[in-house]
């Protein structure tokens, strides 16, 4: 008799872990996340930390290369849909393209949380760096550090087709037309493209012998700058904005051409948006909009 109810009562305790663990398995979050493009380091830089906050705060997530394509970024939150996600993590490869996939999530009754990149929609929170501000300190680096007297000729590259490089050149344009002797003399949008931004900046050169400064509204395009004005030994000041590894490595070597990028706090912003998605979802209340300020790095602070 005994041994009956020994035998009951360990069937009793199995089944109880059992359901315990059935339980903790189908509580855990899953997200989905579309990276902007993973052939800008900035991009890999931030998969590796949403990945690490995920894993802090036990949430499995799959990452995937948007490749600068809305398209294919929709097609991605599909399939994230498909899979059962909890919630979808974005960073939107264009203001136009964001709403397709605004649309996908919303009657699937997924969250979307956009980093990085944000677009106008519905989105529960965003979380990227003060471009505006960004733009800002890039401006007056130019006008500051690198032109004599606060007066030159320059010129600027920027990437139209996404938010964070409009408020970039919003700020940087808001704040150099405060310096009236400087004068922007070229200015060109490479559309995310590496390629163009080598040929726009050999027709710049050709076109202004005098030009002092360039500033690339991202790190990718200011290194194949960097490439053009060195090939063609110009005496070209050149400014990126991201802090790419490839760009601090180059600051580091004083060459005199790249000689200074605005930081990104790639950690801080996967970090909290991650953190946002899962406080979202165990029905707190999280900011819409957090923006987190960058700072300049020249040869003066490269190697802190």
């Amino acid at each position: 008799m005994i041994n009956k109810r020994f035998n009951l009562f360990t069937l009793v305790i199995a089944l109880v872990i059992i359901l315990s663990l059935s339980m903790g398995a189908s509580a855990k979050l899953s997200f989905g996340a579309s990276v902007l493009n993973r052939q800008n380091i900035y991009s890999c830089i931030l998969e590796d930390y949403l990945k690490e906050a995920a894993k802090n705060l036990d949430v499995d997530i799959v990452v995937m290369d948007g490749q600068n394509d809305s398209s294919k970024q929709i097609d991605q939150v599909q399939d994230f849909i498909t899979s059962g996600v909890d919630a979808i993590l974005l960073a939107p490869a264009s203001i136009d393209g964001a709403k397709g996939a605004y649309k996908l999530a919303k009657e699937a009754g997924v969250p979307v949380f956009t980093f990085d990149c944000g677009a106008p929609g519905d989105f529960v929170a965003h979380v990227g760096t003060d471009n505006y501000k960004g733009g800002i300190l890039a401006a007056k680096y130019v006008a500051e550090e690198i032109l004599k007297n606060q007066e030159g000729k320059i010129a600027f590259v920027g990437f139209k087709e996404i938010e964070p490089c409009v408020y970039r050149e919003e700020g940087f344009f808001d704040t150099i037309k405060k310096y009236p002797n400087i004068e922007v003399v070229d200015i060109q949008n490479c559309s995310g493209s590496v390629e163009k931004a080598i040929s726009i900046t050999q027709n710049m050169l050709l076109k202004h012998d005098d030009l002092e400064a360039i500033f690339y509204i991202g790190d990718p395009f200011a290194i194949a700058g960097y490439q053009v004005v060195k090939s063609e030994k110009r005496d070209v000041k050149i400014v990126g904005f991201d802090a790419s590894p490839d760009v601090v490595a180059e600051i580091k070597k004083d060459n005199g051409i790249l000689v200074a990028t605005v930081a990104q706090d790639a950690k801080g912003i996967a970090s909290t948006i991650v953190k946002y998605a899962v406080d979202h979802l165990n029905g707190k209340e999280v900011p819409q909009t957090t923006l987190i300020e960058g700072y300049i790095v020249d040869l003066k602070n490269v190697n802190q």
